[in-house]
């Protein structure tokens, strides 16, 4: 069982064969135990990523954690099939949400259609097997069109574990999301120089609603910006958040890690 005093991770990417070989993993999640952290969400976008976090999961039993899904950049790539390997892996008890999945417009619109489909059926995977649903959404700056998506896609369900990964919106859009039941992801991004209106929604976005993530080896936090993000730097982020709240640290630790605890079911 999570200890309160400790800091879970709640998206994190050690499937990600692209920036972490196998090799780099069991060091990472030691140092980072060496800095209070407990436990960690393994995120997947595919579903070969999918299937390493949850061997990830059973390797590292009761430390790492798994989420399943496609990510709403990769469904071109993809056939509903996929959804059906998906479902199996479901099954595997190590799996505690349907993450990350959602709607990604920066890129690309043209398949915004295929994106929503897709989205909907993880929500559906989410409450088949009561597993939380962690969103990814992505737009251009100061575009939201992306997030009312999302939002009106929610609103067909009644879901009540869903967290919104990686928040990079407004107050305005956090306080939408809170008023649906969401739990926000705050990562590395919020202690960025140029993150005002980040900051400003992570004043309004109660620590009862609050869990945080690294997104490594994405997004790494100030200063350390530009190098591979590691599951220690998770602290950086504490700490910022700890400051804009005008809170201890090891207030915002306690409150994400129960909230962590309560929407895992872990």
């Amino acid at each position: 069982m999570l200890k309160e005093n400790k800091i879970f991770d709640a998206h994190i990417h050690f499937n990600d064969d692209y920036k972490y070989t196998n090799e780099m993993i069991e060091p990472m999640i030691n140092e980072a135990i060496k800095n209070d952290v407990e436990g960690f969400l393994c995120a997947s976008f595919d579903i070969n990523s999918s299937k390493k976090a949850v061997e990830l999961s059973k390797k590292y039993k009761g430390i790492v954690f798994a989420g399943i899904a496609i990510h709403p950049n990769d469904v071109s790539k993809n056939d509903f099939s996929v959804m059906e390997e998906l479902d199996e892996l479901a099954k595997e008890a190590e799996v505690i949400a349907i993450g990350e999945t959602g709607l990604d417009y920066f890129y690309t619109k043209e398949d915004a259609e295929l994106q929503k489909t897709f989205f909907k059926k993880h929500i559906e995977l989410a409450k088949k097997h009561n597993k939380a649903l962690q969103i990814h959404i992505r737009d251009h700056v100061d575009v939201f069109e992306a997030y009312d998506d999302v939002i009106e896609i929610l609103k067909e369900y009644n879901l009540e574990k869903i967290i919104v990964h990686c928040f990079s919106a407004n107050s305005i859009y956090a306080q939408k999301f809170l008023d649906l039941g969401c739990y926000i992801n705050i990562g590395g991004a919020v202690t960025f120089k140029n993150a005002k209106v980040l900051q400003e929604a992570v004043e309004i976005i109660p620590l009862e609603k609050m869990l945080v993530e690294t997104d490594a080896p994405y997004l790494t936090p100030h200063p350390h910006r530009g190098q591979l993000n590691e599951a220690k730097f998770i602290n950086l982020t504490v700490e910022k958040i700890a400051e804009i709240k005008n809170v201890t640290k090891e207030e915002v630790i306690k409150l994400t890690t129960s909230n962590a605890k309560l929407i895992f079911n872990i």
